[in-house]
């Protein structure tokens, strides 16, 4: 299993815009080959920052993932939103 997570800092003012967007994007997520969870989350402390989890059954399923129209659409529909780029890390999972 892969999961990846992206941290993200959306840009003053754009959360909430993010946010109905990533509403639109996590259901067709979830009915991609090979995705077994997505999820969306927001700082408690920081409502502008987020962080996305997601988990793959392997690297050929993110590589689909990030080639589907609907993740490009949400790449079109959210540009210009953050305030910086995408810290984004890989894991395996262990346990």
């Amino acid at each position: 299993m892969i999961v990846l997570t992206a941290v993200l800092k959306a840009a003053e003012g754009k959360s909430d815009a993010i946010i109905a967007e990533f509403s639109k994007l996590v259901p067709l997520v979830l009915k991609d080959p090979g995705t077994l969870g997505y999820m969306v989350c927001q700082a408690v402390d920081d409502p502008s920052k987020l962080i996305v989890i997601e988990q793959y059954e392997s690297r050929e399923a993110l590589t689909y993932h990030g080639g589907t129209p609907h993740f490009k659409a949400f790449g079109q529909a959210t540009r210009g939103m953050f305030a910086d780029r995408a810290q984004i890390s890989m894991w395996n999972k262990v346990a």
